[in-house]
């Protein structure tokens, strides 16, 4: 601890949408401890939800290769570099064997993780702090203030967003001025999943478009990454009215602010889902086998589309998806869209 104010490290390696559940915590963090070095262990693929945080006073990135040998050592390398980093508190929001790892080798005199079973892979036994959730259901966010509060107690929901630097604002603004008269809410349609057991029928995007079309008040754009461009593809053969096709979001920084410029995100339980949310935009998912009182937007705009009275099986998702009709998004899309419900934050 160097001049009494303590060196932290957040340990949540991934996945993008739960990289983002955890900025309300470190904004938490951060307003307790001020002068505090605040750092965050993370893979690279979520890098740039984090990236410019001014929250953040630096990243520790793991790039996992691919080859098993060679990732095992690499995680050892990237164990000792965070030993030498000598950090007085660590706080595992990830609970896994991995940042359990990380944890207990980076010498921290305290260590806060979840307790059991919410700590998975024998995490827990590195930590000497051990915070137990509720038995019921209760949002990821929500766990992590939890978590959080072993450190900082009686804390406030605080404000939250994603950084996006001006000249990834510029291109995104440059494509809405090109692709958008202004008159209308413009519906940001994201199709791609990064797992089958999420992904709403392709035929039913189409229709639901189709149906905001047609309905005057709505422009729609379909929203797509690296390597995903088949989902939309997919979506487009079915369409009887032409959406707008974004161009391809390289940056997580990119889709955030375009994210931000929608009037309205749809599409199922993914990260961009969780982006658009931290960003203030309305949103309407659709879910399947994922519950949305874990996994929903917390304490922002939102509809859960789910059918049923509570989430499927793995092998039940594709099912409970498809019985989700177009028809039904389109309600709530129109009443979430039209209701002026959105935050907005950003500087």
């Amino acid at each position: 601890m160097m001049g009494g104010a303590p060196h932290i490290l957040i340990v949540r390696l991934s996945a993008i949408g739960d990289v983002v559940r955890v900025l309300p915590a470190l904004q938490i963090i951060r307003q307790a401890f001020p002068y505090a070095q605040i750092d965050w262990a993370v893979e690279r693929k979520a890098v740039s939800v984090l990236e410019g945080h001014p929250a953040l006073d630096a990243l520790v990135v793991f790039d996992r290769p691919s080859a098993t040998g060679k990732a095992v050592r690499e995680f050892y390398t990237f164990c000792r570099t965070i030993r030498r980093s000598r950090y007085d508190i660590v706080l595992d929001f990830h609970g896994i064997l991995k940042s359990g790892l990380l944890t207990g080798y980076s010498g921290a005199k305290q260590r806060i993780g979840f307790a059991r079973p919410r700590s998975q892979e024998g995490s827990s036994l590195v930590t000497n702090q051990k915070v137990r959730l509720p038995h019921q259901p209760i949002n990821r966010a929500e766990e992590n203030l939890l978590l959080c509060s072993a450190l900082v107690p009686n804390s406030e929901w605080p404000s939250v967003s994603i950084h996006v630097p001006h000249d990834a604002r510029e291109v995104v603004d440059e494509f809405f001025e090109r692709a958008f008269d202004g008159n209308k809410r413009v519906i940001a349609m994201h199709v791609p999943v990064d797992r089958p057991e999420k992904q709403w029928p392709f035929e039913h995007f189409a229709a639901l478009s189709d149906m905001l079309i047609a309905d005057g008040r709505f422009d729609v754009v379909l929203t797509w990454g690296p390597g995903q461009f088949d989902s939309i593809e997919r979506v487009l053969a079915h369409t009887k009215r032409r959406p707008i096709v974004a161009p391809e979001t390289t940056d997580l920084k990119h889709y955030a602010w375009l994210a931000y410029r929608a009037s309205l995100y749809f599409g199922g339980d993914t990260g961009p889902m969780h982006i658009a949310a931290a960003m203030g935009t309305p949103v309407v998912a659709v879910f399947g086998g994922t519950d949305p009182v874990r996994h929903a937007p917390f304490r922002m705009p939102h509809i859960a589309l789910i059918a049923g009275d509570k989430p499927g099986s793995l092998a039940e998702s594709p099912g409970m998806l498809r019985a989700v009709t177009p028809q039904m998004a389109y309600e709530a899309c129109v009443k979430q869209a039209l209701a002026d419900t959105r935050t907005r934050r950003i500087d």
